[in-house]
């Protein structure tokens, strides 16, 4: 028996009902729910169809719209709270007109901190799928599903690609990371920097070529990071704050979900909960050995960590540890207690068997990124070092990364 499966049957036990839900929501359910997967979960079929359509967008002139318009509204969705309400909406738009070719149309997701450690190395980086860096003085793209496009905004050029770090983009954010900010942050005050500044950018920055610029669009790896930031605000949506929207608002002001969605002038509320109105999509669960790697980790992380760090840093993988669970539970547990502790020390024994190896710091936000997206450099720094500083946490507990 694992340690997951007891937690998750005591967890289902204290759940209730989001009932915020109901009065908050003013848009009817979808009557039906398409899904987004992860791009290397596609089937050839799959990849073939959204392959194709993309292609016919860059040929019908969608390409230099999204990049055009994300780039005109740069200034209103980025370093406030409009960044994830404009984004979704965004995507989603892009989806919708994919959709117009072929209902069949959905757009992935690329679940990039699983390529944390060695970016360049990623599989959706490779010929089959997105194409790897530019070559030569223009850094055009020669693979790929973008392979010698010549893009028309801002002006005639070949789909670039400029990896940093030479070529060999420094390690970005590990799941570890990002598991802690959906964790500990409260507020979308808290939430927007620690994804902006941290994930977002280093993707951005790392990609290089039109992905570090405004009219990043023109990358369609720009989609999948996108949806994947969607992705990862849902998680955080669903852990208690699925209408939880705070914050500033670009110039002056502060985001409410009444607050119009910049360009769209729509309010915020008509995106916050998926599955109503416009928003009929879901996000697919991370294949089976993806999944068990995330139950890993959080078990990893209990053995690894002292309560009042793991409490600090991952307070809902602390609330469900054994020791943790209400009262309510403990009844119920004293019965099957003996297979409890067997199954923590085979947990232990496993994870204390497995070979350390240090977590790297991510790549910084440069200097030139910060300015252009008008952040407060101390803020973009601030935030850095805590997750350095978590970093530090879990190499100093030898903690055992499954990733």
């Amino acid at each position: 028996m694992k340690l997951t499966s007891i937690l998750a049957s005591a967890a289902a036990v204290g759940l209730s009902a989001i009932g915020m839900a109901g009065a908050q929501q003013t848009q009817p359910a979808c009557s039906s729910i398409y899904t987004r997967k992860e791009l290397l979960s596609l089937t050839s079929s799959e990849w073939s169809l959204i392959k194709s359509i993309v292609a016919a967008m860059q040929r019908d002139g969608w390409f230099p719209w999204f990049a055009y318009l994300h780039n005109q509204w740069f200034g209103s969705i980025h370093g406030n709270s409009q960044f994830f309400p404009f984004h979704r909406r965004f995507v989603y738009e892009w989806e919708r007109v994919g959709k117009m070719y072929n209902a069949g149309y959905f757009q992935p997701y690329w679940d990039e901190m699983r390529d944390y450690r060695v970016p360049a190395s990623s599989q959706v980086l490779t010929a089959n799928w997105v194409g790897g860096n530019g070559q030569g003085a223009n850094w055009c793209v020669a693979n790929g599903n973008q392979a010698s496009w010549t893009m028309t905004y801002p002006n005639s050029h070949c789909f670039s690609r400029n990896f940093g770090n030479n070529g060999n983009p420094s390690s970005w954010y590990s799941p570890e990371t990002i598991n802690s900010f959906i964790q500990s942050d409260t507020t979308m005050t808290q939430f927007r920097p620690d994804i902006e500044y941290t994930l977002h950018g280093v993707v951005h920055i790392n990609i290089g070529g039109d992905m570090l610029q405004g009219y990043s669009p023109n990358d369609w790896i720009f989609m999948l990071h996108h949806a994947n930031l969607d992705r990862l605000w849902w998680q955080w949506q669903q852990n208690g704050r699925l209408w939880t929207m705070d914050g500033p608002n670009a110039g002056g002001g502060t985001v409410s979900l009444t607050t119009n969605i910049a360009y769209f002038n729509e309010p915020v509320r008509t995106v916050m909960q998926l599955g109503y109105g416009s928003m009929c999509y879901q996000y697919a669960s991370n294949p089976l050995s993806r999944r068990a790697l995330d139950s890993t980790m959080d078990e990893r992380l209990a053995v690894a960590l002292p309560k009042d760090v793991l409490a600090q840093w991952f307070p809902d993988t602390a609330k469900s540890e054994i020791a943790n669970i209400t009262d309510t539970v403990v009844n119920s547990i004293n019965a099957v207690a003996a297979s409890v502790s067997n199954a923590v020390s085979q947990i232990t024994d496993f994870v204390e068997a497995q070979p350390f190896k240090s977590i790297p710091y991510p790549a910084r936000l440069t200097d030139g990124w910060i300015k252009m997206h008008n952040f407060n450099t101390a803020d973009v720094r601030k935030t850095e070092q805590r997750s350095r500083d978590l970093i530090d946490v879990l190499n100093k507990a030898k903690y055992r990364s499954p990733y």
